[in-house]
């Protein structure tokens, strides 16, 4: 199976703006750049093709007063006029002169070939005055008066080179204009938005972490001040809201505090308990009641999950368990009654794990029954230590379901451990499991503690095992000891 890929980290807004703004910026400056040397390399041959035209047309009256000398005459004006523009010109500068009369042939500077005339009086007719010659491009310029031709070439070669070294001092100043505007763009971005952004993004952290009623600063634009309205309407909203719930919910733990009982005295017991719910409220409970035949009954359940609505199923049972001991004393007969009655009014696929144990102080005997219910640890005086067990379903599962009694002969000095699972289930940064090996093992090494050190130790020592790490389940400890004398004693 291929790991999961790693969400592509997000680019600040600042670098989007940036991004298109130098982008569309960059497309501009080489769209005008290209048009910008089209339309100079045009103008600049057009004015090399005057020149040269300029030049044919001093060229031609001389050649006309010449005309009726001979060839090497004329030939020899030509080439002292080309080595002049040679030298002001360019090395590839050239003269061709031609007559109307098919009888004299072409004249050209320092006797240029029949190809070269060719491509010269070729690129005389053509559109712009442009030939290829060789390696580079000929512009020409012809001037024509009473039958003799003058055409004036010259390479091309320094005038794409003139306007290239042109177009790159433009690009140059194009770069260091670019990034001015991208410098002034980014300073303008953090003062308008970048900087605004951020203090709105730390406000909203800062509520998401919990610290509602968090306000931020105003800023000077628009969308901004909008926004930062919103955000401290919003984080002012969550604060009442939060505010209100805080009470109802101190409300409520006062409420589940009332559910359990408090300063326990059972003669001939030493008990001490501990309950340290995940939430604000849990959804574990436990009783203590006195019943009718003398007994004493000691109820620890744990409702699945935790929080409000298993708050309100744990005031439930308070009910449903007080109403059950006016009618029983048995715990199978209690257990039962209470879950005929929670089936119907509990939440569907919300269930009860329930221990029940009834405890004669006078004769140390007990009977219990246990839906479902974490084990509870019994403790002899001698260091013998064993589990309860399970006599049935969870509470909640089937109406008509039934339980088992079990019955046990405690003594003098011993002692039981009644528990959630949230004892044994606690985890640790690493994700190990407190467990129910430690657990008996720390129970018997605390068998020389009081009830209630041994109580606190246990608590104390979760807390050190979860090593700072948040608590996942609610915690509850309910621990006996017999101490009356053994009745075959007396």
């Amino acid at each position: 199976m291929d790991p999961p890929q790693q969400p592509r980290p997000k680019r600040t807004i600042r670098f989007q703006l940036l991004l298109v703004v130098n982008t569309v910026l960059g497309i501009f400056v080489v769209v005008f750049l290209l048009f910008s040397y089209q339309r100079d390399l045009a103008a600049r041959l057009n004015d090399k093709r005057i020149a040269l035209e300029e030049e044919a047309a001093t060229i031609v009256p001389t050649i006309l007063e010449m005309r009726h000398e001979g060839q090497a005459e004329i030939q020899e004006y030509i080439n002292t006029i080309h080595k002049q523009m040679q030298e002001i010109h360019a090395p590839e500068h050239h003269i061709v002169v031609t007559f109307d009369n098919q009888q004299r042939p072409p004249i050209s500077d320092a006797g240029q070939s029949e190809d070269l005339i060719a491509v010269i009086l070729q690129a005389a007719e053509s559109t712009g005055n442009l030939t290829q010659l060789h390696d580079s491009e000929i512009v020409v310029g012809t001037f024509h008066e009473n039958g003799v031709r003058v055409s004036v070439s010259e390479t091309v070669d320094s005038v794409y080179g003139a306007v290239f070294s042109e177009v790159l001092n433009r690009l140059t100043g194009f770069i260091v204009l670019a990034l001015i505007t991208g410098i002034v763009i980014n300073l303008a971005l953090t003062y308008i938005v970048t900087r605004p952004l951020d203090q709105l993004m730390q406000t909203v952290q800062q509520i998401g972490q919990g610290q509602l009623g968090t306000q931020s600063e105003t800023f000077h634009s628009m969308e901004l001040n909008y926004l930062t309205h919103e955000i401290n309407s919003m984080s002012a909203s969550l604060a009442a809201v939060e505010k209100v719930r805080q009470r109802q919910m101190n409300k409520a733990r006062k409420i589940q505090e009332n559910l359990h009982p408090r300063n326990i005295k059972v003669p001939g017991l030493d008990v001490a308990t501990i309950y340290h719910p995940a939430d604000e409220v849990g959804g574990d409970y436990y009783d203590v009641l006195h019943l009718e035949n003398g007994a004493w009954l000691f109820c620890v359940a744990d409702i699945t999950g935790h929080g409000i609505s298993a708050a309100m199923s744990a005031a439930v049972l308070k009910t449903l368990l007080i109403q059950a001991s006016e009618h029983s004393c048995a715990p199978t007969e209690i257990m039962e009654f209470i879950n005929r009655r929670f089936t119907v009014i509990s939440p569907v696929g919300e269930f009860v794990s329930m221990q029940l144990i009834s405890i004669k102080p006078d004769t140390h005997a007990i009977d219990y029954a246990s839906a479902g219910h974490e084990p509870a640890c019994l403790l002899t005086a001698t260091g013998e230590i064993s589990d309860s067990e399970t006599t049935g379903l969870l509470v909640g599962i089937e109406k008509e379901a039934c339980w088992n009694t079990i019955s046990l002969q405690l003594k003098q000095g011993d002692r039981l451990l009644m528990l959630t699972d949230g004892v044994s289930e606690t985890h640790n940064p690493a994700g190990e499991m407190f467990g129910r090996k430690r657990l008996a093992a720390l129970f018997k090494e605390c068998q020389h503690l009081p009830v209630a050190e041994t109580a606190e130790q246990i608590r104390s020592q979760l807390s050190h095992f979860r090593a700072g790490g948040a608590q996942q389940d609610d915690i509850t400890i309910l621990l006996l000891e017999m101490t009356a004398p053994d009745p075959e004693e007396n």
